[in-house]
Parts: structure tokens; sequence; C-alpha cells
């Protein structure tokens, strides 16, 4: 999370309430590499979901916005992630999932390849492919 983020105190509280060991990473400066080597992400619905997808890292998603609920409904339809809806029982969503993940592992490595199919990481060098072919046309 942002160092400035709004919801920085209310997540860690919620962090330090859960049954298993959870760190608040803030202000990092390799969350490329954190996400890489990562299994598992929980996070929400919001842009970094495309990160996340591009490096195929299977996702609790928390929708903590109504513009959220599309991009989450969407990936929920391709098996790239879990959606937790309601956060009064987030500690019980949350290991009801990881309680799935780790009963059915081959479960986490189909969402971590649904997820990975979602895009394939080369944005910037489609969009000149595109504008080049459109400058030749």
């Amino acid at each position: 999370m942002g160092s400035t983020s709004p919801w920085l105190d209310a997540v860690t509280t919620k962090a330090n309430q859960l049954p298993w060991y959870t760190e608040v990473k803030t202000g990092v400066s390799n969350m490329a590499e954190l996400m890489a080597n990562s299994d598992l992400a929980i996070g929400a619905a919001g842009s970094t979901s495309w990160e996340r997808c591009c490096l195929g890292l299977p996702t609790i998603m928390l929708v903590i916005a109504d513009n959220q609920m599309d991009i989450a409904n969407n990936l929920r339809s391709i098996n790239a992630v879990k959606i937790v809806l309601n956060d009064h029982n987030l500690a019980q969503v949350i290991n009801e999932y990881l309680c799935e993940f780790i009963k059915t592992p081959d479960k986490l490595k189909a969402m971590s390849q649904s997820s990975a199919d979602v895009l394939d990481g080369r944005g910037v060098y489609t969009v000149i492919e595109q504008i080049k072919s459109f400058h030749n046309e």
C-alpha cells in the first residue's frame, strides 16, 4: 500500500486480527519483484489487477469501490480471482479460500494460468504496433 493511503490504518488493523501472519507492506520500491515471487495476492480490484494478471498472480480480490465491481466480476468469470464482497467476514472468507487452495493446489495453479491469459504484458508494444499498422494503411 502507499504510505499515505487513507485506509492504511484500517487495513493494518484487519491484518493484525487475521489468524495467520500477515504483513502489510507500505511504500515499497520493488513491488513487481514482490508480486513475481508470490503465490497469491490479496488486493483490491483496481488498476493493480492488470499487473497481477500480467504476472499470473492469482488474487483474493476485495471490492472496495462500486466502480471495481465490473473488473472483479469479469476476472472471476474467467477464474482469475476469488472475490470477497463483505468485509465483515473478511477473515472467515480468506481462511476458506486458503483452505481450498491448500486442499486443492491445482485450483491455485489454474487461477494463475487464467490470470496470465488475461493479457500478454506487451501493452506499449501492442499500441505501437497498432499505430504503425494504421500509419501504413
